[in-house]
Parts: C-alpha cells; structure tokens; sequence
C-alpha cells in the first residue's frame, strides 16, 4: 500500500510538470520619490496608493500588452502580472512581477508595465495624484533580467510527492492494522497468548454463499 500510494503520487506530479506550461518569473522595480519629506511607513504608503490611483495603469493595459509583445489578451496578462507597493530603506516604489512561458517573455512583460508607469507618473499635472503628496521623480530602477533559473523543477515536486505519499499511505497501513481483528498466524498468536504454540488447525469450513 505504501509503495503504491508513493508511486501514484509521484509519477503524477511529474507527468503533471512535464506537460503543464513551464513558468518563469521576471521582476522590475520602479522608484518614486514625492517632493516633501513623509515621516512614517503608513504615510509612505498612502502616498503610493494615492500615485497607483492616479496613474491608472487598468486602462493603459493595452499599450502594456502591444509593448511586451503578447498575443494572447490582455486579460490573461493582467492575471500573470503582480504589480506591488515596496516600502523600504525609507523609500517608496512599485515592485512589478511578471510570470511567462520563457524568461525573455517574462522580462518583457514586467518592463513593459514598468516603463509606462513611468511615463503615465511623470506625465501627472503637477506631478500631484489627486490632490495629494507631489511626485519629485519617478524611474526605472532596476530592469528585469531573464533568468533561467527561475522555472519549474518537476523532479522536485516528484520528490514532495514521494513524501507525501509516503506520508499518507504510512499512516493509512497503520491505521488498517490497527482495525485489523484475529490472528493471521502463528506469532500473532503466540504474542497475544504469550505462549508458545504447538501447532495449527486451518479453518475448512465453507466460504460464505456455499452449500
């Protein structure tokens, strides 16, 4: 039972990475700087909602698309993309991620929606997001590189798997042994009598259903 559970589960984990779509993950990182000195995180972020808010990058995700040179809707773009608010080392950005079937497509995607934030964020009146803190500079940090070490590893899902089955099909032979009833030889029933056992008569009587 074990061997088997363990079998199942992993051949399925690695026929199901062998033939699903591989997925690369690309990162960019934008960089906005507002005019006046805010003293908090929480005033940091509320800053970076606010330039989110304004630049309205939803309605621009047809250009993002056409930019990055993908085919297949802006819909499912959308659902690869993570753009996120970073706050850190007392600054703020947007930190963009974005998931393809080959690291150069996912490095495109991710530059893409990046470089238009920057343009649609300088191109704000003033520089001001809906009347609040003002935007000094916005720019591209750092671009997104492919990477090749960013894909699925089927062999170690396999593994996870193998693990896991094992785990489970354990517990499950432990627990039918331990709902088993009567003996099924003779150590089980020299363990129970604590008495050795001499010999065995079998059991010849008819099987259920017969005359």
């Amino acid at each position: 039972m074990v061997t088997g559970v363990v079998l199942v589960f992993a051949g399925a984990t690695l026929l199901l990475g062998l033939f699903r779509e591989p997925v690369f993950t690309a990162e960019a990182t934008v960089s906005v700087t507002p005019q006046e000195r805010l003293s908090d995180e929480e005033a940091r972020e509320t800053f970076m909602q606010e330039v989110q808010g304004a630049v309205a990058m939803q309605e621009a995700m047809r250009e993002v698309t056409r930019r990055a040179g993908w085919e297949r809707g802006s819909a499912e773009f959308a659902g690869r993309l993570d753009p996120r608010p970073v706050i850190q080392n007392g600054g703020s950005g947007l930190r963009v991620q974005f998931s393809g079937p080959t690291p150069e497509q996912a490095a495109r995607g991710a530059n893409a929606y990046a470089e238009l934030f920057v343009e649609r964020a300088d191109g704000l009146d003033d520089g001001r997001p809906a009347g609040g803190t003002p935007v000094a500079e916005v720019s591209l940090e750092q671009r997104a590189a492919p990477s090749e070490g960013s894909g699925p590893r089927p062999l170690i899902y396999a593994a996870l798997a193998a693990g896991a089955g094992l785990l489970l099909g354990g517990s499950a032979a432990l627990l039918l042994e331990s709902r088993a009833s009567g003996w099924r030889g003779v150590r089980d029933a020299e363990l129970t009598l604590r008495a050795p056992v001499l010999g065995t008569i079998p059991d010849y009587s008819p099987a259920e259903g017969e005359s």
